[in-house]
């Protein structure tokens, strides 16, 4: 069902606060991100900082407005980007993606249901020991929109993304 539902999804926006913790050290960034399938994706990063994060499909590209550069990478080089929001960027099969996967559920059925409480949480593990991430964690609610995504990293640095505000 989840599959189905992104599958059909052409675009997507949202707010969103990116967290990334590495040892005692946590960065918070957030924004407005948009997806656009077939595999585009747009970050607009508001504080603390403002940059732009691109995927146009074929290349990422990150403007920081302070530093006035643009930096380019080829998303064959950056294979863990397009894995962990495969399900937002084009069609998936999720079994394809990752290893091992679990569907958990974190809230007990006769709680009510709420938009921005997750439900429910899909786990996977990476394909092979060449990807970056270890583990990723999508939280869920009952219309199995994507409220949070955990990406634990091999380098044991975690990532998180926190959204709101679907359209």
């Amino acid at each position: 069902a989840l599959e189905s539902h992104y599958n059909r999804t052409r675009t997507l926006e949202a707010d969103f606060i990116q967290r990334y913790t590495l040892g005692p050290t946590t960065l918070v960034e957030s924004g407005r991100v948009y997806f656009q399938k077939p595999g585009r994706m747009r970050w607009d990063y508001e504080s603390p900082e403002k940059k732009l994060f691109l995927a146009d499909g074929e290349y990422a590209y990150l403007y920081v407005p302070q530093e006035q550069q643009v930096r380019r990478q080829a998303l064959k080089q950056a294979p863990d980007w397009r894995a962990t929001f495969a399900l937002l960027l084009g069609r998936v099969d999720l079994e394809r993606v990752f290893r091992d996967l679990e569907l958990v559920r974190v809230h007990r059925p006769e709680e009510p249901a709420r938009p921005n409480r997750a439900r429910w949480q899909l786990r996977g593990r990476a394909k092979s020991e060449k990807q970056a991430f270890e583990e990723v964690w999508f939280d869920l609610n009952d219309a199995f929109q994507v409220l949070r995504i955990e990406i634990r990293q091999r380098d044991g640095s975690l990532m998180e993304f926190h959204f709101r505000r679907w359209r």
